[in-house]
């Protein structure tokens, strides 16, 4: 990766992002502002690297990792416009297709079990594909001789976490006050709410499966 340290930064925001120091969390958001800058606030433009194909299987895949539930999942987020300028602008070539190639893997999968795309699956479908990957990658983890930050679904787990909880709809499911060009890394969740009314309170990513947050 030719940006490392910036990847490292956006790494930090997906690994633990209610256990990150103030300083990192305004790094970490101020890195993906600056990544989705061109793409619009929901990504509303075509996507620059992913095909339509890739695209619909990345939403998909965001969407099981973090569903909609009483606060707004990986699509609301953006998480796709996201990851496509991620692809676009801050990896080396080689990181990029081994992405994209994944992406492609995981179509083939769900064609081969189901005869239809991944993103065409039904949720209980895409919930099994998705927990064989998290499976395999945990077995890699365990291996000593092995290397899971290679594969395709660590940096898919990775790249949505990161690009929900710098965004404003992830950063408010863990009651955030967002300032416009002001950012406060440290309050007390339960002093300003989630802004809708209800008493403020920690949302833990919830993957269907489980999986590292």
């Amino acid at each position: 990766m030719r940006r490392r340290r910036a990847l490292e930064i956006i790494g930090a925001a997906a690994g633990a992002p209610l256990l990150m120091p103030g300083g990192a969390v305004a790094r970490a958001v101020a890195l993906g502002q600056r990544i989705r800058a061109v793409t619009g606030p929901v990504g509303d433009g075509p996507p620059a690297t992913l095909t339509p194909a890739q695209a619909r299987t990345l939403t998909a895949l965001a969407e099981v990792i973090i569903p909609r539930t009483d606060t707004p999942g990986a699509s609301e987020a953006g998480v796709t416009a996201f990851v496509d300028a991620l692809l676009t602008g801050w990896l080396d070539a080689p990181d990029r297709d081994r992405f994209l190639a994944g992406l492609d893997a995981v179509g083939r999968t769900a064609r081969a079990a189901h005869a239809v795309d991944f993103a065409d699956c039904t949720l209980a479908q895409q919930t099994a594909l998705v927990a064989r990957m998290d499976e395999d990658l945990d077995r890699l983890r365990r291996d000593p001789d092995e290397d899971e930050r290679r594969t395709f679904f660590y940096d898919m787990k990775r790249f949505t976490l990161a690009g929900y909880f710098t965004s404003e709809p992830g950063l408010r499911s863990l009651g955030y006050r967002i300032i416009p060009g002001a950012f406060e890394g440290c309050v007390i969740l339960d002093q300003y709410g989630t802004g809708e009314g209800r008493p403020g309170r920690q949302r833990r990513p919830r993957m269907r499966p489980g999986g590292e947050r």
